[in-house]
């Protein structure tokens, strides 16, 4: 009997040709599943992260533990980015943390711009409740205020006016033409302020300690928004008789007589 007659089907029921692409066609799809597989980018994912709780402050950092982390993504914290990406392998890597307030944050990895993995709740910031403990001396100027701010502040004022005093003014002199006083690099720069006056001053300010990276300590004056550290240059935001004040530092020393 003839396996293929003359309209090329194979015993009288297929065509040839399509047998053919049949067979050519059960042999790819095997094949190309297979390349999907070996080279398609893997799914990354989230795990853990390490610690799950953090005091609030500065320069925090938390490690990320994963799947298939990859270079250039970044994690968010409910919406707010952290400030790096440094991956150590595929399964790790180190996030410095933004800025955040007390709460419970969800922890969101992206690939670029799109979401790859959320972990619900994993990170909790613990509230600091700070209390001034400690007592500095700084001397400095009152910038940015005007005529009738100037008349109200003397020896005795204190920020705020009611309520416990975060400072407290132990001498003022005459006014005197502005300068700012801007960081750059190591140094300071001193910029004129044309048209503009400063209030030479020394305050008593009340801090509480904070640690720093390298384990020593720091003292801090609490803010409207965030915590000011007490060094030259810096700037408090005080609450004064008409609203907020700034008082740039030139220089911090322990109270005379203690």
């Amino acid at each position: 009997m003839t396996i293929v007659d003359d309209r090329g089907r194979v015993a009288g029921r297929f065509n040839l040709v399509d047998v053919m692409v049949a067979i050519v066609i059960l042999i790819l799809i095997p094949v190309a599943y297979g390349a999907y597989l070996l080279f398609r980018t893997p799914q990354p994912k989230l795990l853990a992260v390490n610690p799950m709780k953090l005091y609030q402050g500065k320069g925090l950092q938390v490690e990320i533990k994963g799947e298939n982390l990859r270079p250039f993504m970044r994690v968010s914290f409910s919406t707010i980015q952290g400030r790096t990406f440094l991956i150590g392998s595929t399964t790790s890597a180190m996030v410095d943390l933004p800025d955040l307030g007390p709460g419970v944050y969800d922890v969101e990895l992206f690939d670029y711009m799109q979401l790859a993995d959320r972990l619900p709740k994993a990170l909790t910031i613990l509230p600091l409740a700070p209390v001034p403990t400690v007592e500095l001396e700084v001397v400095g100027k009152f910038t940015g205020l005007s005529a009738a701010a100037i008349a109200q502040i003397k020896k005795g004022t204190k920020f705020p006016p009611a309520g416990e005093p975060q400072a407290e003014v132990l001498s003022v002199s005459a006014p005197i033409p502005a300068h700012l006083r801007l960081r750059a690099g190591d140094d300071s720069v001193e910029v004129a302020l044309a048209g503009e006056v400063e209030l030479p001053a020394t305050l008593r300010v009340r801090c509480y300690p904070a640690l720093n990276l390298d384990g020593s300590l720091r003292c801090e004056v609490s803010g409207p928004q965030h915590p000011t550290t007490v060094m030259p240059d810096a700037v408090l935001t005080l609450a004064g008789p008409q609203g907020w004040m700034s008082f740039q530092i030139t220089r911090a020393q322990a109270p005379a007589g203690r």
